[in-house]
This record gives C-alpha cells, structure tokens and sequence, in this order.
C-alpha cells in the first residue's frame, strides 16, 4: 500500500512543492541582491556625487576640496581650518604633507587662475582645483616656527614662518 506522501495531489505533497518553490524563490532573490550590492554601492562613487565633496585623485584615493579656503590665513588657522571643515557629510578633513600637496602638481596641466591680489597666473594643479595663492602643509620645517607651502604657478616649495599669512591658503584633503 503506498504511503500518504506518495498519493499524487495530496495535501501535504502540495505544501511541501510550494515550501520548496518560495524556498528558492527566497534564495534566487537572495542571490540577485548580493550580485547588485557592490554595484549599488560603486554607484555612491561616481563623479556625479564627487562634485559635491570635491576631487578623487585617482592615483592616490585622495579627496581634496574643489578650492583653497577663499581668504589668507596663517598656518595655525589653516590646520584648524581643514580639521574643523565639515563637507560632504566628512568630518576627517585636514591640511595635506607637502608630498601630498606635490603629488597634485603636474607642469604640463594649466589651469587658468589669479593671485590673492588679482594678477593673473597659470596653476598646474589636477583635478581642476580652484586655487589663488600658495596652500599650506602640515609638514614644518626643521628651522624653529616654519612650515612648508606649495607653489602651484612653478612646483616650488616654500618654507615659511607659521605666523605668516599673506597669500597662504588652506586645501584640505581627506582619505
């Protein structure tokens, strides 16, 4: 005699089928989602959501903000500057190393601009940053009260007393 289970269109046979296909209907669904999640997520990276943070420099993974800080500061202000910005919904903003201020220097690249006090001049800057004067750094120099700032007209760098201000500026960066 054939058992329960076995008779064909039994209550419990349908249960079971209908189980098993919402079992891998779960799962497929499942499976599709996990596909899609670093997708969804590489979307939050785009360059269209970069616009309102800043530049990815891409050989660094470096994000720095579309322009100096708009007025002459010295560097103790630049340093508080960078650390206490708030943008992009980031709070870990700071003054970049020189090294990482020479690492967005690139001479064949001119990016019209002007000085502090109006004059024209050519920055060799990537990313398009908007920049109007020397940014400081938070490397100081080994001489007692002096920092270094990057010129972006030339690629030289330049130290100076931290005290100073005139035409220093503040670009921040974050990682």
């Amino acid at each position: 005699m054939p058992s329960a289970c076995a008779v064909p269109g039994n209550k419990r046979n349908t249960m079971r089928l209908r189980w098993m296909i919402n079992s891998f209907s779960g799962l497929l669904l499942l499976v599709v989602l996990c596909a899609a999640a670093p997708h969804a997520c590489a979307q939050n990276q785009t360059p269209a959501n970069i616009p309102l943070v800043g530049w990815i420099d891409p050989d660094t993974g470096l994000t720095w903000t579309k322009s100096d800080n708009g007025s002459d500061i010295d560097w103790n202000q630049a340093t508080a500057y960078c650390s206490n910005l708030r943008l992009g919904e980031y709070s870990d903003w700071r003054l970049p190393t020189i090294d990482e201020l020479q690492g967005i220097y690139d001479p064949s690249i001119d990016v019209p601009g002007q000085w502090t006090d109006g004059d024209a001049v050519i920055w060799h800057v990537k990313g398009n940053l908007k920049l109007f004067s020397g940014p400081w750094s938070s490397t100081q120099d080994s001489a007692s009260g002096e920092a270094w700032v990057l010129l972006f007209n030339h690629g030289k760098r330049l130290s100076l007393q931290v005290s100073h201000k005139e035409g220093d500026r503040a670009l921040c960066v974050r990682r």
